[in-house]
């Protein structure tokens, strides 16, 4: 097994934080957001993790992770930055998110997994919405699930929140045929019209639209559900909200900064 962590984007809603950094080198509670999620992966067992880079790609080479750039970085999103490591997904690779930090429960929760495409889910969604952005609606993406677990529905604008069953934290995992599943996703996306290309073109497509792709072609995505446990950091209120919260120690709310394992001694 290994693990992709998306790290290309710039992050300008960071503001005056991600001015001089990728937004993942941002710190909280002591590490960055970084070095949490590959502590937290390689206590987990995973050590052979990529990092595909883009803006500030010099600050990423960290010891002990493989890089590769993503050039175009400025004019892509996060399915053109996966697909820049497509050569070595191997046959059980998990894709994360740069911006994001988790807990072990969480990254355990889908190393159980036995499906062949797994995307965490948060069930308690909503408290942390409303932390961040007061109405729960702002910000968040539909998401419906059916009675055997699979998603039916991903990424779209909500209407209310009755269409969002879960949020989508931007931690999954394809396995054995689901490898092939996201690289069929890939090499066909676009060639059939969606809804959300009239928003973006195929080259800035996000990876809720690749795995909606999956689902609209009879392929099954499975949720794996976590009750919180995790953190975001997207915006400039994002960081500062999250680091008030550490002083004022009621993160753990969220996201307990203390589960994060020791950092291995690599070199």
């Amino acid at each position: 097994m290994k693990a992709i962590i998306l790290a290309a984007g710039r992050g300008s809603r960071l503001g005056e934080y991600g001015r001089d950094r990728p937004k993942c080198q941002v710190e909280l509670a002591g590490m960055t957001l970084i070095d949490r999620q590959l502590a937290t992966l390689r206590g987990c067992g995973i050590s052979d993790i990529v990092l595909v880079t883009g803006y500030q790609s010099e600050m990423l080479s960290l010891p002990g992770v493989r890089t590769v750039h993503n050039p175009d970085w400025a004019e892509t999103n996060m399915v053109e930055t996966l697909f820049r490591a497509a050569p070595l997904f191997g046959d059980d690779v998990i894709v994360a998110y740069a911006d994001i930090v988790y807990e072990p429960p969480v990254l355990r929760s889908i190393l159980d997994s036995r499906h062949e495409i797994s995307v965490v889910i948060d069930l308690s969604w909503r408290a942390y919405w409303e932390m961040r952005f007061g109405d729960p609606l702002a910000d968040a993406e539909s998401l419906r699930v059916a009675d055997d677990g699979t998603i039916v529905e991903i990424g779209n604008k909500p209407g209310s929140v009755d269409e969002i069953e879960g949020q989508y934290i931007g931690l999954m995992r394809f396995r054995g045929t689901g490898v092939k599943t996201l690289r069929n996703a890939y090499a066909h996306l676009g060639k059939v019209r969606r809804s959300w290309m009239a928003d973006r073109p195929v080259t800035k497509a996000y990876m809720t639209d690749l795995l909606m792709e999956m689902i609209l072609t009879n392929h099954a995505v499975h949720a794996v559900p976590i009750q919180g446990g995790w953190l975001e950091i997207d915006t400039a209120d994002d960081y500062e909200k999250a680091r008030a919260m550490v002083v004022d120690s009621v993160i753990d709310e969220f996201f307990d900064p203390a589960a994060t394992p020791q950092p291995l001694g690599l070199s």
